[in-house]
């Protein structure tokens, strides 16, 4: 497969890393420095790409987004702090006939959590002594708060509850990320947490998105590649 990288920062760097690991080819790295909204210049180096991974700046990704449809190559969005042009971005793409898998977090383990969230919720907005809530952490340098993750976890609790689903953030030290999951009672609390140890993890997710949406059309989460009908 034939990527070409939008972002070289810590992520997008495992990406390149991941990707020569499985036999890839990373045919351009587009960066601040050499990136251009010229969509002529962007359809010169997309003629040997099969796919764009885009681990840049959320400031760039409804363009990064709307160069990809117009030259029709597939992208896999792994860049957060975009929440508020979801919409947007997923109009785009559906209107001009792309294919975007797009995903707060490509991590396998946290896309588990997102489907145990899911099914927790649903069993205990049942029960109205169970009160959910989330909980992240990260380290100092991460800029947005809530994470992007958060935000997909208060969305996922959102669709059974009609109480706004509290979220807690922390910014310190080195570590990747912790998300907690909580369902407090007075007599017991359920808690579901994922902790990311590197950022391999989702390198590799997006890796496999890119290999996913070959051939396909619209726009998908994440979640959708790995568990399909299973969320229905």
């Amino acid at each position: 497969m034939r990527i070409t990288l939008l972002g070289h920062g810590k992520t997008g760097k495992i990406v390149e890393k991941v990707a020569s690991q499985k036999g890839d080819t990373i045919v351009h790295i587009v960066t601040r420095q050499n990136s251009t909204s010229d969509i002529g210049f962007q359809e010169e180096w997309i003629k040997n790409t099969d796919v764009l991974i885009d681990f840049s700046v959320a400031g760039a990704v409804l363009d990064n987004v709307r160069n990809a449809v117009q030259v029709k190559c597939p992208i896999v969005v792994g860049t957060t702090g975009w929440d508020s042009q979801l919409d947007e971005v997923r109009d785009l793409v559906e209107k001009g006939s792309g294919a975007c898998v797009a995903s707060s977090n490509f991590s396998v383990g946290v896309q588990s959590l997102f489907y145990l969230a899911r099914q927790a919720s649903r069993l205990l907005s049942r029960l109205q002594e169970f009160h959910p809530f989330i909980v992240e952490s990260h380290h100092c340098q991460k800029v947005d708060a809530p994470s992007g993750t958060a935000l997909s976890l208060q969305r996922i609790l959102q669709e059974n509850y009609s109480s706004d689903i509290p979220v807690s953030s922390v910014r310190a030290g080195f570590f990747p990320g912790t998300h907690v999951v909580g369902f407090d009672s007075p007599v017991d609390t359920l808690t579901l947490e994922h902790t990311a140890r590197s950022r391999q993890g989702f390198a590799a997710g997006a890796i496999l998105a890119a290999e996913w949406i070959q051939g396909r059309q619209g726009f998908f989460d994440f979640e959708e590649v790995l568990f399909g009908e299973e969320n229905d």
